[in-house]
């Protein structure tokens, strides 16, 4: 089935889109601390003099954003004519997981979204003394986008009749 593997390959750029754009905020984030504070990470500096992060970090929150509507579109694709070729059944343990970490991640990344913009919206000293929890709320947000598309991927699989070890088709 073609759409599911457009789906599945939505899934894991988007995986891979927001891994990577979380490692740039937060690269870019450090730097900002580092300026405001004189204690600026060595390879963040170094990383940032090859490619400004500033420029960097809006250019994959722009690609994000793209690959997540993307990535909806498929998904929302493939269950549709998923439903079609077959009634949807009594919910899996996988469909389960996969919505349960869905409604887990859409607003942990909202939460970890505005907190990264007021941090870095309320100055150098804010930014120093909000670093942590930062930090902590990109990675558990990134950390539950990763958990839910991978949960999304092994229920496109399953559907289409494909172990997860396989390919899709």
């Amino acid at each position: 089935m073609p759409n599911s593997r457009t789906a599945v390959a939505a899934l894991v750029a988007l995986t891979v889109v927001d891994v990577t754009h979380t490692l740039v905020a937060l690269g870019a984030y450090e730097r900002r601390v580092g300026v405001v504070t004189h204690d600026g990470s060595a390879i963040v500096e170094i990383f940032d003099s090859v490619v400004p992060l500033r420029e960097l970090s809006t250019a994959t929150f722009c690609l994000l954003l793209l690959t997540l509507l993307t990535a909806w579109a498929s998904v929302a694709t493939w269950v549709i004519q998923a439903r079609r070729a077959r009634p949807a059944g009594a919910p899996t343990a996988p469909r389960t997981r996969w919505w349960v970490s869905a409604l887990i991640a859409a607003p942990l990344n909202l939460i970890a979204a505005v907190q990264y913009l007021s941090a870095t919206a309320n100055g150098g000293e804010y930014m120093h003394s909000v670093l942590a929890e930062t930090t902590l709320l990109l990675v558990a947000a990134a950390a539950a986008l990763v958990a839910t598309t991978t949960a999304g991927i092994q229920v496109v699989r399953r559907q289409v009749g494909v172990s997860p070890a396989g390919a899709c088709g």
